[in-house]
């Protein structure tokens, strides 16, 4: 890379400060002055500073001549003056040439993740201008980056990606003077930092209109002009909550309070991890908070396209979810997520099992790829449009525009598929590039609901900074698949010739000084605990003593007076003896465990013939193998496994009985047998349910009884235990181990499953059936009767 030019430039002058420090009102006011005066003036910033920028500059009224650009609209802008644009390579035509790049390289279609993997290599290299041949490295995975590269440029043809336009346009602007610089005066603001390729664009834009560039640190080689000192005004509180639900209904008070208060929505921002703004925006329609979401959502966040994308993934990863979205599949979707079963396999014998085989082979037969695929997906979109429309209680009709636009973006995003994968990989690679779209959206006014990203570079009245846990914000430094840090250049040499940069630099301290000054008053909050444990706070955001919330009025009628969380009427219930797979059950929702057993909601009329077996072999604690033989007559339909496995059964004991005297929880095993230094614990399963070891670990974690067993073991008689196995027995054939292998200690799944019971059993002793909604109940049985449940 040639720089533009060997010193500062007199046309450009840089402004540096710490974040908050009044850099973008210093700004503002001299973009005010020289538009007033006539002058055509670009702002240069982050695409998510457009309105907040245009806000600021006008608040004090009308203002003539000052307009916003992006970095890459600033090339485009100059290339199109000048008459040398090309075709755009948008961010998924990147990833379908580099996944038809890789395809050349070794004739088989890659993953869309291989292809996203070299596609942010290349484009970070053409950011430093790093041609192929010059990569760094000398191993097999780099040679392969190299000629990916090579074959990326040479399919590209005449059509330019987003960094071919920054390099064209500096190009040009380095060639002389061009066709024609519009602006008078540029501003550049809201950079954490800059880039050499940018750095060198707005160096080459300085020779011809003056450029005043604000930053929180001076670039390499680059001494500023004016530093400001921080600001000493900024008010930052630090609060800690029990849990995230606790956490985010007191945020959600503290924003309604400041409205109430008369504060304006666009003055206020809410800042969130990555993730967490879809429970927030849920949460504030309780609240009857308008927030305005601009969190980054891909096409299929849109209700039509998270529909199609779960008819993409339903041949190859079937889950109760993706088959109720189908309504020809919704009694299967409800037996899977009776089953508690996934995969094509479980669901084929599921489906098998329940009658419903006919239309679960026409559906998957359906979903297969055809040689020529248009027609089949236009289908495949209808049908995603019209359950997306039968979901909200709209009629079928004249599309809208946005369901056409969909409509043409999904084709789109097919004909890109298309020229990577064939066959079934068609339908990984749609789904790839529609998860990686961006449609636009115009969000509704109100209090700015914002991830890390969008804030940057904005600063409000007042700012709230959530889920301030360790890892949830940051700069996400991280090292390179390709280039190891030791074969990167350090960052200032980046400056002055095309190499890579060292990945980290220490870019967190300055991530979290700007979070912190987000708003004129920032409140910034953490949970002390969630589903997981203990959280620890991030302690560069959160301070060194953090204080407990002051209480805020009622934030929805749901927290106003009369509206106590329902209670069962009988108070304290008394729930019987604490059984190891009843508390499993109550762990995951008191007052589900507590009315289902009421109510008999799991009871069934006639068990299946398995059970009553399993029932009849637990009634006694040995049986010998003529014993166990001498059962067929009551059972013929396992007559035949009852044989075979005589003698093996005999060797066990039934209804082993198992009571931890720490707490009093206890559970009743099927069968176990101990031998040789070595346990087993058997739990017996339905006929072909269990056939590998896979969906034998499936039954063992999903059911806690004998993982619970195994830990109380282990924990209490481990030097007479020696190793421990469990196996799951299905009726129908020889045992299957959970276990990779026999083990000396509970971990994981056993530990884990522990842990969880005995936290259960003193809500179970005290009576407590208060409900705990969330995903539970998205399949209760009683949920009817639950007046917290929620879907």
């Amino acid at each position: 890379m040639t720089p533009g030019g060997g010193g500062l430039p007199p046309a450009l002058s840089l402004l540096v400060g710490p974040p908050g420090s009044g850099k973008t009102t210093r700004l503002l006011a001299e973009a005010r002055a020289a538009a007033s005066e006539g002058a055509r003036t670009w702002w240069v910033g982050l695409p998510a500073q457009r309105g907040h920028v245009l806000r600021a500059a006008t608040r004090e009224g009308p203002l003539l001549g000052l307009e916003f650009l992006t970095p890459q609209q600033v090339a485009y802008r100059l290339l199109s003056n000048a008459r040398r644009l090309h075709p755009l390579l948008t961010g998924t035509g990147r990833l379908a040439l580099v996944g038809e790049a890789l395809m050349e390289d070794r004739d088989d279609p890659p993953s869309p993740g291989e292809a996203r993997l070299f596609a942010r290599a290349i484009a970070e290299a053409k950011r430093h201008d790093v041609p192929a041949g010059r990569l760094p490295g000398r191993d097999d995975e780099t040679a392969r980056l190299r000629r990916v590269f090579h074959a990326y440029e040479r399919l590209k043809a005449d059509a330019w990606d987003y960094d071919d336009f920054r390099r064209e346009a500096v190009h040009l602007l380095e060639e002389g003077p061009p066709a024609a610089v519009e602006p008078d005066r540029v501003f550049v603001d809201g950079l954490r930092e800059i880039g050499p390729m940018d750095l060198r664009l707005m160096r080459a834009l300085a020779r011809h209109a003056p450029v005043r560039m604000a930053l929180a640190l001076a670039p390499p080689h680059m001494a500023p002009d004016e530093t400001l000192p921080p600001r000493d005004d900024v008010e930052i509180r630090a609060h800690h909550f029990a849990n995230p639900v606790a956490e985010a209904r007191w945020v959600l008070r503290d924003v309604k309070a400041e409205l109430a208060a008369g504060a304006d929505p666009l003055d206020l921002a809410l800042i969130v991890p990555e993730g967490s703004a879809p429970a927030y925006v849920t949460l504030a329609e309780e609240f009857g908070v308008p927030l305005m979401d601009e969190t980054p959502r891909s096409a299929t966040d849109r209700p039509e396209g998270r529909r199609l994308l779960d008819l993409l993934e339903l041949p190859d990863h079937p889950t109760a979810s993706r088959l109720l979205a189908v309504p020809a599949l919704h009694a299967l979707g409800v037996a899977a997520l009776d089953a508690g079963v996934a995969g094509r396999d479980a669901i084929t014998r599921l489906a098998d099992a329940h009658g419903h085989g006919a239309i679960w082979r026409e559906w998957l037969a359906r979903l297969e790829v055809p040689p020529e695929p248009r027609p089949w997906a236009e289908a495949l979109v209808d049908e995603a449009l019209d359950a997306a429309r039968a979901a909200r209680g709209a009629e079928r009709g004249t599309r809208t525009r946005a369901e056409t636009q969909f409509r043409e973006l999904a084709l789109q995003r097919l004909g890109e598929a298309r020229r990577v994968a064939h066959g079934p990989h068609v339908r990984d690679w749609w789904a790839a590039l529609l998860q990686d779209t961006t449609p636009l959206r115009r969000p509704e006014a109100g209090v700015a609901l914002l991830t890390q990203v969008q804030a940057s570079g904005r600063r409000f009245a007042h700012a709230w900074v959530a889920g301030a846990r360790e890892g949830a914000y940051g700069s996400g430094e991280r090292e390179d698949y390709f280039v190891p840090e030791e074969a990167r250049s350090l960052p200032e040499r980046a400056y002055r010739a095309a190499v890579l940069p060292r990945r980290f630099q220490g870019r967190d301290a300055g991530a979290f000084a700007e979070l912190r000054t987000r708003g004129d008053v920032t409140r910034v909050s953490y949970p002390r605990g969630d589903q997981g444990g203990r959280v620890a706070p991030e302690p560069a955001l959160v301070g060194d003593a953090p204080e407990a919330a002051p209480v805020r009025p009622a934030g929805s009628r749901l927290e106003g007076p009369g509206r106590a969380p329902y209670r069962p009427p009988e108070g304290p219930v008394d729930l019987g003896p604490p059984r190891v797979e009843a508390l499993g059950r109550y762990a995951r929702c008191p007052f589900r465990a507590w009315a289902e057993a009421r109510l008999g909601a799991r009871d069934e009329d006639e068990p299946p013939a398995w059970v009553r077996l399993v029932r009849d072999l637990r009634a006694r604690s040995r049986w010998t193998a003529a014993d166990l033989r001498a059962l067929a007559p009551d059972h013929p339909e396992a007559a035949a496994w009852l044989d075979a496995h005589a003698d093996t059964l005999a060797g066990f004991t039934f209804g082993v009985h198992l009571r931890d005297e720490e707490n009093g929880a206890e559970a009743r095993l099927d069968a176990a047998r101990r031998e040789d230094g070595r346990t087993v614990l058997v739990r017996f399963t339905a006929p072909g349910e269990v056939a590998t070891q896979e969906e034998a670990r499936a039954v063992f974690e999903r059911h806690g009884r004998e993982a619970w067993a195994a830990a109380h073991l282990l924990r209490r008689h481990a030097g007479a235990l020696g190793r421990l196995q469990v196996w799951a027995w299905p009726l129908s054939g020889p045992p299957v181990p959970a276990l990779p292998q026999a083990v000396r200690r509970p971990d994981g799944v056993m530990a884990r499953t522990h842990r969880q019971i005995a936290a259960a059993v003193p809500g179970w002793r005290a009576g407590d059936v208060r409900p705990t909604p969330g995903f539970v109940c998205r399949d209760c049985l009683v949920y009817d009767v639950c007046r917290e449940g929620r879907r």
